[in-house]
């Protein structure tokens, strides 16, 4: 997952460049002297960002360089959600600061491209907190799949019987098996229903879901077929449980994660978009407010 690292320096620097108009004497009236009075102010609430905006930074960059495209499977630390949640609270006081702000008129543009670079910021970080609060929780939830895949198959494994009575305590075993495999589906899949995935997540999340409820299915067919003695063609039904164990890697799935990081990347852009504007739009009221 390519999160962006550079969310909190991005939008102090944008500040830092974008609102530093030279101030002009606290006593005068003229309209360069209340931009200028305003753009102070501005940049006394923003100074009070650097800190939450350099744990939203430092987080992003800790989660982004853990795994590639995959955004499940890893473990953020619960202090990291704990510090997102500050921070964003932090983020959210001085947004509401900033509006509450009255600008002069030749400023109403420059107010406008703050707040929406302020919240823009916000709504990232509120996204990276879902994140970090939703994936310990998804890989507790799913890590008693993997022992069970393995159980499952040591069992389905065994091949030698001798004997009409043997071959058949065999087959039960393995309908045994299938059953309490089916069952450990059945309870990952209830307990991971009521998570709720953030936008980056989900099609991964989907994905994982449908390829349980697949295997659990297979699995089941499976019992039924080999419990009954004479399972005859079980290759199909093979077949079936391989596609939904794989189903989490298909195509598809890569192609609706991609599509999810490159929208939610998108979003972490626009920040840089909206310090350019910001830029230009400092260097407009420079050069023409007097």
């Amino acid at each position: 997952m390519a999160l962006p690292a550079r969310w909190g320096s991005a939008l102090v620097l944008s500040f830092v460049l974008a609102l530093g108009l030279p101030a002009c004497g606290k006593k005068s009236s003229t309209p360069r002297a209340q931009v200028a009075q305003y753009v102070s102010q501005v940049n006394h609430m923003v100074t009070a960002l650097t800190p939450p905006l350099t744990t939203v930074t430092r987080i992003s960059a800790q989660v982004s360089a853990k795994r590639g495209e995959s955004l499940l499977g890893q473990t953020p630390l619960v202090s990291d959600e704990s510090q997102l949640n500050a921070a964003l609270n932090q983020i959210d006081l001085q947004e509401r600061r900033l509006r509450a702000l009255p600008a002069p008129a030749q400023a109403a543009h420059l107010r406008s491209l703050v707040l929406r670079l302020t919240s823009d910021q916000s709504a990232l970080t509120h996204q990276l907190s879902l994140l970090v609060a939703f994936l310990p929780r998804f890989n507790s939830v799913v890590a008693p799949l993997q022992p069970a895949l393995l159980r499952l198959e040591k069992v389905l494994s065994e091949r030698q019987a001798n004997g009409a009575a043997a071959v058949s305590a065999l087959y039960a075993a393995k309908a045994v098996a299938l059953r309490r495999f089916q069952a450990t589906t059945t309870k990952i899949i209830g307990r991971l229903r009521p998570l709720v995935p953030p936008a980056v997540s989900k099609p991964a999340f989907e994905a994982q879901l449908g390829s349980l409820r697949g295997m659990g299915a297979s699995a089941g067919k499976l019992a039924g077929a080999l419990a009954g003695g004479s399972p005859g063609n079980v290759r199909p039904l093979l077949i079936d449980f391989d596609r939904a164990a794989l189903a989490t890697h298909s195509k598809a799935v890569q192609k609706r994660q991609i599509a999810a990081i490159r929208a939610y990347d998108a979003q972490s852009r626009e920040l840089t978009t909206l310090s350019e504007a910001i830029a230009r739009e400092r260097l407009r009221l420079s050069n023409t407010v007097k």
